[in-house]
């Protein structure tokens, strides 16, 4: 035996370990208050920090003492003083903007408590519904990606695509398929108020969310959510734009349900399928913290609740190759990868007639 690897190993499991829990108290120092309280104060002592929160100071001590291990907030030794720096603030501190973090560590309570139940569908073979995940789910997905959403959606995602645009300005027929409590056609109603929207999904509970969403913002009138698989989707009267948003790689059919989404389409009408951004193999994949962190979300989450209702479980991480073949299965004749920049997503454009093959 090799003792330096063991070693290395043993270290790289405690690390992995520590990491983990610093991620569980970010969710504590979040719901505290204590990273607002941090924020733009300067160095804070523990006893500082615990008389702006209102937290008990032995709390603070450790909690801090916590967040300094793992990076999170600075420690001066020489004046035993913590800092949260502006550049870590951005992503901890504000829920509506669109940097912000909280739904990704936020997420992990509801994920790993699923750990057990996990772990016996791995020895039957069975899924886990999405309801299993818990009535918070669907706000947890919000929260997830809202900001980034209702920041990027209408003024840098859509732009790429203008004929889109012309057409929901001209008052068009737009659909997002997975479409949790209503944040993207919400917000595309809000953009385009000539064009008819509407959303559905396969959980009651999102739609019931999403009803109440449209209806505090006074647009249950112009919005329509449905309760129902995509295999239900009506073909007639088409649609000029259909999106899913995360979403394909979690329905038990992806070729099915793209059939069903090109029938759907309007003529020239486009389809936006919005991914996590990967490469096509494991090994590229291995040095991309982000696809790392899709991996554990896929195995967690995506492909259970995909092996739940008899499905392929595709994963998150199924990449661009995968997605042009699948696509080219199901009869699109378009398929273009959109030159939009984000760390995390890959935007595909898919219609059928001229344009790009896709295979």
């Amino acid at each position: 035996m090799d003792k330096e690897k063991s070693t290395r190993f043993m270290l790289k499991v405690v690390g992995d370990v520590a990491t983990a829990m610093a991620a569980g108290l970010l969710v504590v120092g979040d719901q505290a208050g204590l990273f607002k309280c941090l924020s733009g104060a300067g160095p804070l002592s523990a006893a500082e920090l615990s008389e702006r929160s209102g937290v008990l100071v032995r709390y603070v001590e450790e909690w801090l003492a916590a967040m300094a291990g793992a990076g999170y907030v600075e420690y001066d030794a020489a004046t035993d003083r913590f800092t949260l720096p502006e550049e870590h603030a951005q992503f901890l501190i504000n829920p509506e903007s669109e940097y912000y973090l909280g739904g990704l560590f936020g997420s992990l309570p509801g994920l790993l408590a699923m750990a057990p139940k996990l772990a016996q569908a791995f020895k039957t073979g069975s899924g886990i519904s999405f309801a299993e995940f818990g009535a918070g789910m669907p706000q947890m997905l919000e929260v997830m990606n809202r900001p980034v959403y209702e920041a990027r959606l209408v003024r840098h995602w859509l732009p790429t695509l203008p004929d889109v645009v012309a057409r929901l300005q001209a008052g068009g027929r737009a659909l997002d398929i997975g479409c949790g409590t209503g944040v993207v056609p919400l917000t595309l109603a809000k953009a385009f108020p000539a064009a008819s929207i509407a959303g559905i999904d396969l959980d009651a509970h999102s739609i019931d969310i999403a009803r109440g969403y449209a209806r505090e913002a006074g647009l249950q009138d112009r919005v329509s959510f449905l309760a129902q698989p995509i295999e239900d989707l009506a073909t007639a009267p088409g649609w000029d734009f259909i999106s899913t948003f995360d979403v394909m790689h979690d329905l038990p059919d992806p070729v099915g349900a793209m059939q069903r989404i090109r029938a759907s389409l309007n003529e020239g009408g486009t389809y936006l399928m919005v991914e996590p951004k990967v490469g096509d193999d494991l090994q590229t994949n291995l040095g991309n913290p982000f696809a790392r962190m899709f991996y554990g979300i896929s195995c967690l989450h995506c492909v259970p609740q995909s092996l739940a209702q008899g499905g392929l479980g595709l994963g998150a991480c199924w990449g661009e190759k995968r997605a042009r073949a699948l696509a080219a299965q199901a009869g699109f004749t378009r398929f273009e990868r959109l030159g939009i920049r984000t760390a995390g997503l890959v935007f595909y454009a898919l219609g059928v007639g001229a344009g790009t093959a896709a295979a």
